[in-house]
């Protein structure tokens, strides 16, 4: 609680020296403007000019567009993306698929193929996410819609042994539907 209140401060004064740095700025600027040309040139009253409008514009950006987003907090977002079970349970022999009132189990060994697909979408510019195709049956799950998709991802990856990021994307249909072959049992 009391770092919260600190790191609040921290952000205040923050804005405040913003705040303080375009004004500064501004004032030199009227200044530069109604004295012009500084000390007898017209290259230093414009390069006053010029360096007073970037100070500006940059400081007004930061101000009003923070970027809150360091590189550890997307760091610890995406740990905890990759550790979310979501919807599914692990095991070693497969994965159950936690639904409303049922919970199914998919073995490794069941699992015929993998594809990853990408449809256009009317509300989003697409829609992508993960096929499985099992003996008897066939699974999909959108990427924002699904829990737990990418640490299934990365589990489907580690137990199924063949599988392959560089596979080539293939256009399905004349609707736009792509898929990528991730896995495919190797039947002997």
């Amino acid at each position: 609680m009391r770092e919260s209140g600190i790191s609040s401060r921290v952000n205040i004064l923050k804005k405040f020296n913003m705040k303080i740095i375009i004004v500064t700025s501004v004032l030199l600027l009227l200044l530069t403007l109604f004295n012009y040309p500084v000390f007898d040139s017209k290259n230093i009253s414009f390069s006053i000019i010029f360096l007073c409008f970037l100070v500006i514009i940059f400081s007004a950006a930061k101000l009003y567009f923070p970027e809150d987003k360091s590189y550890e907090h997307i760091e610890k977002e995406t740990d905890k993306l990759h550790e979310h079970d979501g919807i599914f349970q692990y095991t070693d022999n497969g994965f159950y698929i936690k639904q409303e009132k049922s919970t199914k189990l998919i073995k490794w060994e069941e699992i015929v193929s993998v594809y990853s697909f990408r449809i256009p979408s009317m509300f989003n510019e697409y829609q992508s996410g993960l096929e499985i195709i099992t003996d008897t049956e066939s699974y999909e799950f959108d990427n924002d819609v699904t829990p737990g998709i990418i640490k299934l991802a990365d589990q489907l990856s580690n137990h199924l042994p063949s599988w392959e990021i560089e596979s080539p994307t293939i256009r399905i249909n004349n609707f736009g539907l792509k898929k990528t072959k991730l896995y495919e049992r190797i039947t002997s």
